[in-house]
Parts: structure tokens; C-alpha cells; sequence
């Protein structure tokens, strides 16, 4: 406190802060890190305003937002989302397996009796219990979910800080911030209309008739899996879905009127196996995209897949890597536009550009008002999913020259 001598205002603020000003202001600039550079009540401002803004300015730091329910931390680089940590046990990444049907509460159990809980994933991808590319899907869920509560936080406070990063965190995902943002805001919107029928997914799910070929294979699989002893949240974990999803597709099997919700379980539980979903019907050709901007993305990205597959090469680790990228791929958990279904790696890292083009041109209708948009979101999506891969395999300086050549790549699609 010897350089903090002087005469000090205490500001207004929330129970939860104290903020003390200096009377008058000596000025100047505090060198050393960490530094806090911004603080303020959740209460009365808009965390999805500043978090937009962290993004836009490709800031570097932490922001860590502490409310009656715990601390919980997004760790950012160059505004983009690394990690997200949570001192909340439901949050961990263990909780969030099981939560989603990966793994059983006894197999988390068994492998945490001898494994650190920073290591759990690696370890349950060592012990084959877990699929790399499951892994990756279980750690973009737990950054969503945090992401999302730090986004509904009212009360409590708020710090940024900025520090120097980890070197290398056990699990690191790079996730787009606007992607979040936007995910996050469509969530908040979309759950309050599904809880006008669907008030909390402890509700019961009983089938009212079966599928008539009109469903999407996620609903198709939900319903398949509906007995009258599955609440909306084990509906979830049997078909490996987030809490959200669980509840949006529930939600259409009550619009369409093959389901309905009930308090009481209707009749004794029963396992049941999941059928496998069906892969998406293609549509006739439409849309808006030029072809050529289709087939500029297609070869931007595919060049960046080659520079992720040719930096692992050196590392001497490629049959493993492209094992478990075709894997994620054949296993269609990567993305949810159904354009990148049936495609693989070849040898140099590449999808098949003419296939991946000629189904593009054939599914645009189904891709939304912009299909290009949608396309690079897939193939965004594979994408984070190598660079993850890749920063298990490589080290440290090795992984950051390999984001860096990446952001030169992405920059060219927009620099046009």
C-alpha cells in the first residue's frame, strides 16, 4: 500500500465491489502484469456488449466474472475464445461427459481414481473410452455452457485482466467469439419460448405415435429413444445431446404431436438402444452463393487442412492424427450442416473439393438464406477441430506459428 499514499474517494458500486479513486489523479500507466484494465457490475451492464467489443478489438487477457454462483473465466487470445474454467463441479469437463452420454458416472469414477482432473480427457481418449473428436465435442460444450451462464450472470461483478497466457493448458479449443456470442443470444431467446411448454427437463417424455418420415434424424433418434421413463434430460445423454438441444428437438416432437410431457415416470425404465440417425436428404439445387466464391472457400480451407496435416507430418504423427480426423468425420459430429457428410481426409490432408463442391451446389436450398456463410461455418468447425488435434500433438512454438500461418489463410477470404 507504501505507493498507493494519498487521499482516496470511495465510488458507488454494487455490494460486490469497492472501487477507490484517487483524489486528485496522480496519472500514469502500471507496467507490470497482471493488471486489472476493467471492472464493473453485472448487474448494470451488458457482459454481451463488452464481450463483443473484446472480440472486435482481438484482445488479449482474461475475463473473469464472479457471482453468487461461483467464479467462472474465459481465457481469450487475440479475441478468440482458448478456454473457459469454472470452479462450479457441474461445469467440469468430467460432469459435462457424463452429462452428455459419452461416458458413465462409474467409468469417470474408476479412471479419476488414478488420473488428475486436468488430465481426465486425454486419459479417458488413452483408455478408448472416449473418440479424440468426442473429446473435442465434450470440451466446445463445456466452453459453450460457461460462455453462456457468464452471459446471464445479473449480478455479481466483473474483471478483466490482462496477463500473459498459460504456455500450454491441457485442453485448448479455438472457439469464434461471435459464434458464441450469436449462439448464446439465440439460446437465451429460443429456451424461453421452448419453457412455455417445456417448463424444466425434469419432465417425463411419453410417445403419443411413431415417426412418419417427416422428422429430422435428430428427432427420429429422440424419439426412438422415448419410453415414458426418460426425462428431457436423460433424453439428452442417451442421445448425446446438450440440455438445450434435448429440449429444442423435444419441444418440435410436442409441436408435431408425437410426444407429450408428463410429471410421473409412465412406466418402469428400460434400456433402450439408440438408433443410428440417418443421414440428412439432400435438396435440389438453389441458393444465391457464385460458385466460384464456393469453390475460393473450398480451396482456402482445404490449403489450410494440408498446413495442419504437413506440420504433424514433421512431428512424425500423422497416421494417428488422420485416423482420428476421418474418424470425426465418418462419425458426422463435427458440424451440424450436413454438406461435409460422407467426405474423409485423403493422404495430403484435403477433402475431395469436387465432391464437396457438387454437394454444396445440391444442398444450398437447405442451408439457410446464406449458404456461403454456412459453408465456412463447417468448415470452420473441421477446422477447429485439426488445430485442436494438432496443439495435442505438437509443441508449443510449433502449434502458435501453425495458428499464425492459419489467421494469414482466413484473412485471405476476406480480403476480397
Amino acid at each position: 500500500m507504501q505507493q498507493r499514499q494519498g487521499i482516496w474517494a470511495l465510488a458507488e458500486t454494487s455490494p460486490d465491489l469497492m472501487v477507490l479513486v484517487r483524489t486528485p489523479p496522480a496519472g500514469g500507466v502500471i507496467e507490470k502484469k497482471p493488471r486489472v484494465v476493467l471492472a464493473g457490475d453485472c448487474g448494470t451492464f451488458p457482459l454481451s456488449d463488452m464481450i463483443a467489443f473484446l472480440g472486435q478489438s482481438r484482445w488479449s487477457g482474461v475475463l473473469k466474472v464472479n457471482t453468487p454462483a461461483g467464479e467462472r473465466t474465459l481465457t481469450l487470445k487475440d479475441g478468440e475464445v482458448r478456454a473457459a474454467h469454472s470452479d462450479s463441479p457441474a461445469d467440469r469437463i468430467g460432469e459435462v461427459m457424463v452429462r452428455m452420454g459419452y461416458v458413465s458416472k462409474l467409468q469417470l469414477e474408476q479412471v479419476l481414481q488414478d488420473t488428475p482432473p486436468s488430465r481426465i480427457g486425454k486419459a479417458m481418449v488413452e483408455k478408448n473410452l472416449l473418440q479424440a473428436h468426442d473429446l473435442f465435442k465434450c470440451l466446445t460444450e463445456q466452453v459453450s455452457e460457461i460462455f453462456h451462464t457468464m452471459m446471464l450472470a445479473r449480478e455479481g461483478a466483473f474483471v478483466l485482466v490482462d496477463q500473459e497466457l498459460d504456455d500450454k493448458p491441457a485442453h485448448t479449443v479455438n472457439v469464434s467469439m461471435q459464434s458464441l456470442l450469436m449462439d448464446s443470444i439465440r439460446k437465451i431467446d429460443e429456451m424461453a419460448h421452448f419453457r412455455k411448454r417445456i417448463p424444466h427437463g425434469r419432465l417425463y417424455v411419453q410417445k403419443k405415435k411413431p415417426s412418419d418420415g417427416t422428422l429430422e434424424p435428430e428427432e427420429d433418434l429422440v424419439l426412438g429413444l422415448i419410453n415414458g421413463s426418460r426425462t428431457v434430460l436423460d433424453l439428452g445423454q442417451a442421445a448425446k445431446l446438450s440440455e438445450f438441444d434435448s429440449t429444442r428437438v423435444v419441444y418440435r416432437l410436442l409441436e408435431g404431436g408425437f410426444a407429450s410431457v408428463i410429471k410421473e415416470a409412465a412406466v418402469p425404465a428400460a434400456e433402450v438402444v439408440a438408433p443410428r440417425p440417418s443421414p440428412a436428404p439432400q435438396a435440389a439445387p438453389g441458393g444465391f452463393a457464385k460458385p466460384d466464391e464456393s469453390a475460393r472457400v473450398i480451396t482456402v480451407f482445404n490449403t489450410i487442412f494440408r498446413e495442419v496435416r504437413n506440420e504433424v507430418a514433421r512431428r512424425g504423427r500423422l497416421e494417428t492424427f488422420l485416423s482420428q480426423a476421418n474418424a470425426a468425420m465418418q462419425a458426422n459430429t463435427l458440424t451440424q450442416v450436413p454438406v461435409l457428410f460422407g467426405l474423409t481426409f485423403a493422404e495430403d490432408g484435403a477433402l475431395n473439393s469436387d465432391k464437396l463442391h457438387a454437394q454444396y451446389e445440391q444442398m444450398k436450398s437447405q442451408l439457410g438464406t446464406e449458404p456461403l456463410a454456412s459453408l465456412r461455418m463447417a468448415l470452420s468447425d473441421v477446422m477447429f477441430f485439426l488445430l485442436f488435434q494438432a496443439g495435442e500433438l505438437l509443441e508449443q512454438r510449433a502449434d502458435e506459428d501453425l495458428a499464425r500461418r492459419v489467421k494469414e489463410l482466413l484473412a485471405t477470404l476476406d480480403n476480397r
